[in-house]
């Protein structure tokens, strides 16, 4: 989250910027609109490229640590808790495309009366 933080922050620096030396410069409303342009664009390139090379040589240990087992277990009670529900509230479990189908079929009924 924190490089999106620093992607924003810096493109957003690029603009006020552009703006304040368009502003210095004293140059037509055309002018100054290109020249916030090109500085925001600018800075947005540089902040990419200086976090493509941060996130290049960051070294990671996301994987190692993972508790695969424990989230698995954890999904497939979830799955089953969503399973009893939807047996208690959708008993006959009719095929959802079936069911669109005919939400289709009365609509384009209901269209060409």
């Amino acid at each position: 989250m924190i490089i999106y933080n620093i992607k924003s922050f810096v493109t957003v620096t690029g603009f006020f910027v552009g703006l304040l030396f368009s502003t210095v410069m004293g140059v037509s409303p055309l002018e100054l609109t290109i020249n916030t342009i090109l500085f925001t664009v600018g800075f947005y390139s540089f902040a990419n490229l200086i976090l493509a090379f941060y996130l290049k040589h960051i070294k990671t240990t996301a994987g190692k640590n993972f508790p695969k087992e424990f989230f698995e277990n954890e999904l497939n009670k979830i799955v089953d808790e969503l399973e009893k529900k939807e047996e208690k509230f959708m008993p006959r479990r009719e095929n959802f495309k079936t069911v669109i189908n005919e939400q289709i079929n009365s609509i384009e009924e209901s269209q060409r009366k």
